[in-house]
């Protein structure tokens, strides 16, 4: 190919790598819901990983292109996992309150959000279209938890599915899933109802981004996941996602027509969850957060299920790592204890380090976002993705559970921290970027100088 001098040709949107892109993450993305294939083994696992080592093979490790913004939030999630190194090397000693995690497992946490986004990067910096991909991501997560919202709904008429063990703990051990149903809180394949609450409310906003003109599929998806929502008595979903949504729709769309579709798909959500009523457990349980209720003289244990407030069950995690390594933490092991917040999770693994890098990570994320804003679709989209994840993270790890980093990633990689070749920042911030474009080079998914 003749190339005026000066001028750079870049794989922009090659139909060949488009396909195989949308493939991949439609591949990743049905992963993160698939069951455990062995002990501590999850099936997106064995997918990010397998799709990660494929692509390096083929020569697309060169590829990537990332952000300004990816270089400051990877770079301080990067950072946390090097501080946790040092807790692996020199452990700290005399701990006896709780057990030291599982190395592999914490390994896992840290590193599988940067593989999903260098997989990204990777198919971007080969020609694959990102506005595509992410509508195709957007499909499945609102397909799958919409059909988990379906089992959910089975659980509680009494229906019992004995698969759903192979999804929310590998082996014959009672999960908190089983736990949690005892007290009318359904979560269907997740195993804490904490987990489906952030996907629940990554899959309304998946919806509402997706169905902007499709009143009648809106009305249905919202329906779907409000039940899901309700009935798992995810406080993530009832008290930030459904009211992040709602502001979504008000503030983003501003439609009558689309307000009125998800008015009426929450209004259907409670009415469906009403019929429950005489033999759902969980009505009671999720009664108690409705202001007045009496369900508890400490409102702020009772939103955070005890995490912060009078009696803070995460008090204990706090002052044992203040007193045996404040700086650098545990490493990526970790303690056996359920950390039920991003912050305690960066304390325990890296100290008051990782707390400050933890908070890094979000701050680049949302001045990422503050700074390439537009009045595009996609805008809208990761700025509420983003809330939801800062607010999900005061009740759970949200950048690094099981099921949820995958989706997480792929859509923040997708939406702010991969961008298109030539292009200083975001896909999305030029009107127009992403419609109507010709391939500049067929140069596909084939390595150079292949």
């Amino acid at each position: 190919m003749l190339v005026a001098p000066g001028v750079t040709t870049v794989p922009t949107d090659s139909p060949i790598a488009t396909r195989w892109g949308r493939l991949i993450v439609i591949g990743l993305t049905v992963a993160a819901f698939g069951p455990y294939l062995a002990p501590g083994v999850r099936t997106e696992q064995v997918a990010v990983y397998g799709a990660a080592a494929v692509l390096c093979l083929v020569g697309l490790w060169l590829r990537p292109r990332f952000t300004s913004t990816a270089v400051w939030a990877l770079g301080a999630h990067l950072s946390l996992a090097a501080v946790a190194t040092v807790g692996v090397v020199l452990p700290p000693q005399n701990y006896t309150l709780y057990e030291a995690g599982d190395v592999v497992a914490g390994l896992d946490n840290i590193v599988l959000p940067l593989v999903v986004v260098g997989v990204v990067g990777m198919l971007v910096g080969a020609g694959a279209d990102p506005a595509r991909m992410l509508r195709a991501v957007c499909t499945v997560t609102v397909v799958a938890m919409g059909a988990n919202a379906l089992l959910a709904v089975s659980s509680a008429a009494g229906v019992e599915n004995d698969l759903l063990a192979q999804f929310r703990l590998f082996g014959d051990g009672e999960s908190v899933a089983d736990r949690a149903e005892q007290l009318g809180r359904f979560s269907g394949i997740f195993n804490q109802p904490a987990e489906a609450g952030v996907l629940y409310s990554v899959a309304v906003l998946a919806a509402l981004y997706l169905y902007q003109r499709q009143v009648g599929k809106l009305a249905i998806a919202l329906l779907l996941l409000s039940v899901g929502g309700v009935l798992s008595v995810s406080k993530i979903f009832l008290l930030v996602g459904a009211p992040i949504g709602i502001a979504y729709v008000i503030l983003a769309t501003g439609r009558k027509q689309r307000l009125s579709a998800a008015a009426a798909a929450s209004i259907a959500a409670w009415f469906t969850a009403d019929a429950y009523l005489d033999q759902w457990d969980g009505q009671r349980f999720a009664m108690r957060l409705l202001p007045g209720s009496g369900g508890s003289d400490d409102q702020l244990g009772l939103y955070t299920a005890g995490r912060v407030g009078g009696e803070s069950s995460l008090q204990q995690a706090v002052d044992v790592m203040t007193a045996l390594s404040p700086a650098s933490g545990m490493g990526f092991g970790g303690l056996r204890v359920a950390y039920d917040n991003g912050w305690v999770e960066a304390l325990v693994v890296a100290g008051v380090i990782g707390v400050i890098l933890h908070t890094a990570v979000l701050t680049a994320l949302a001045v990422g976002w503050l700074r390439a804003r537009s009045h595009r679709p996609e805008s809208a989209f990761t700025g509420a993705l983003i809330l939801v994840l800062i607010c999900a993270s005061t009740g759970l790890p949200a950048l690094t559970a099981n099921r949820c980093a995958t989706v997480v990633w792929l859509l923040l990689g997708l939406l702010l921290l991969v961008r298109a070749d030539g292009q200083a920042g975001t896909w999305w911030q030029r009107p127009g970027r992403g419609q109507h474009r010709k391939p500049a080079t067929a140069a596909a998914l084939v390595p150079a100088g292949s």
